[in-house]
């Protein structure tokens, strides 16, 4: 037996928490947990706790521990078992290389070849579900069936696995979802509430393993995670699941878009930089699969001169300017006007507007500029559309919840990514949709979407926003 499976036991049969035997040899449950799964080494003198902690010999806990070592150094050479054989020999102070083969078989016992067992560490039990969704008698799979043609979105309160478990195989065009903070907030599953971060990645995991079933092959998997801090140490969850995704589970990664949230999280610490972005993974299933660069070009720049942003702007620039007559601000607005509209039927990208801001002549390197301004006191630089594709770094500030301290994910977020790689009239799907924002865009966007959460609560204010928006159009 192994010293990580030697723990793991003893642990479970003393009905001790790792929690608790992670807290008396000072380190953090999910290094603990790596100690049980023989993935990483504590100090002797951590193991010499452990053995008084799980009222076990100490000798016999440090002597496994020194075995597991050795053998996980040579285990998978050729030479193990000679090797092996050496080392034992050494250990009973016996140089067998000056024996003859007589003196030999005198001086050690008899050892069948077959009783010299080279152990290794074994590598960490995978979850089945983990790899593959579990089977289902498709008839109980009718979500997708029921859903119609509606653009309303159809809201499923549990968990994310089980309801998905009744979603047709092939059937979603486009997922994108928020997922749960680790260690930060309360969720109504276990999986999710847990201090241990691999559990927490092997639950999020089950639900991709459901995600790539369900999605179309010519489909997308968008997933926005936050990082969390365990013991001073940023822990790269978004990083590890994506790995093990593309290891596990056959997910293609085709971007790893940063989202800049523009505003740092509360955070009282003096040594560290405040965190301002979250990642966003673009995933797919196929090397070819629905992309609508045209889309994302508009609502990207829509983004960035629209008439909420740069319009309003604009027009208290020009209401508040002292060195424009009333005759030149109403110029300069009907000018910033049909600019804008430009934006909005996407012929230009965007667009710069120029004020006088003094009596004095302007005196710049852009003499066109400077005579505008000069002369009309304003001047509008239009910039065409471009080519390329927006970058991999995403603007977007967070919009505000219910109470100050509550933010939720920007409808951009989520714009973004639908309006990109959900056709018209697709099927959108968020397993974690909390209030319901990407369920609110794909019905703007005009998609049919399913949106699943744990939380009542939450859902019945989803299900509000449509709603009350619907009503409003009449």
């Amino acid at each position: 037996m192994l010293f990580s499976e030697k723990i793991r036991l003893l642990r479970q049969e003393r009905g001790l928490l790792q929690r608790k035997l992670a807290q008396a040899i000072g380190v953090d449950v999910p290094m603990y947990s790596r100690y049980e799964h023989g993935e990483r080494r504590p100090k002797r003198a951590q193991v010499v706790k452990l053995a008084k902690l799980l009222q076990t010999d100490a000798n016999e806990l440090v002597a496994l521990w020194l075995a597991e070592d050795a053998m996980s150094a040579i285990g998978h050479d050729k030479m193990s078992a000679r090797a092996a054989a050496l080392l034992r020999d050494t250990l009973n102070g016996v140089d067998t290389a000056a024996l003859s083969q007589e003196d030999k078989e005198t001086a050690l016992p008899a050892v069948e070849p077959q009783a010299i067992v080279i152990a290794t560490p074994a590598a960490p039990a995978v979850d089945p579900a983990i790899l593959k969704a579990p089977e289902c008698d498709p008839k109980t799979r009718t979500l997708v069936a029921r859903l119609g043609r509606n653009t309303m979105p159809q809201y499923h309160h549990g968990e994310a696995c089980k309801v998905m478990a009744q979603i047709e195989d092939n059937s979603i065009d486009c997922i994108v979802t928020t997922l749960p903070y680790w260690h930060l907030r309360e969720y109504k599953v276990d999986s999710l509430t847990t201090s241990d971060e691999n559990e927490f990645i092997d639950s999020l995991l089950r639900m991709t393993a459901e995600a790539y079933r369900v999605l179309k092959s010519e489909g997308s998997l968008w997933i926005n995670m936050a990082d969390a801090y365990n013991n001073a140490s940023m822990q790269a969850l978004p990083w590890r699941l994506a790995i093990k995704m593309m290891d596990l589970q056959g997910w293609k990664l085709r971007n790893d878009i940063v989202w800049n949230k523009q505003q740092g999280t509360i955070d009282a610490t003096q040594n560290h930089a405040r965190n301002e972005h979250e990642y966003l993974f673009h995933f797919v299933k196929q090397d070819t699969y629905y992309y609508n660069d045209e889309q994302l070009r508009r609502y990207f720049t829509d983004e960035k001169t629209s008439a909420s942003k740069t319009g309003d702007r604009y027009r208290r620039n020009i209401a508040t300017n002292q060195f424009l007559t009333s005759a030149e601000k109403n110029n300069a607005l009907n000018a910033m006007m049909t600019s804008l509209r430009k934006v909005n039927k996407a012929t230009i990208g965007s667009f710069k507007l120029y004020l006088r801001d003094s009596k004095e002549p302007a005196n710049t390197s852009d003499a066109t500029r400077d005579n505008n301004i000069n002369t009309h006191g304003f001047h509008i630089q239009e910039m065409p559309r471009t080519t390329s594709l927006p970058g991999d770094v995403w603007n977007i500030a967070p919009e505000r919840g219910e109470t100050d301290r509550y933010v939720i994910a920007p409808q951009q977020l989520y714009k973004l990514p639908i309006a990109a790689t959900c056709p018209q009239g697709g099927i959108v799907l968020d397993p974690y949709c909390g209030t319901g924002t990407a369920c609110k865009v794909a019905h703007d966007l005009g998609c049919r979407s399913i949106g699943i959460d744990v939380n009542d609560d939450r859902l019945r204010r989803a299900k509000a926003r449509v709603e009350q928006q619907a009503l409003s159009l009449f």
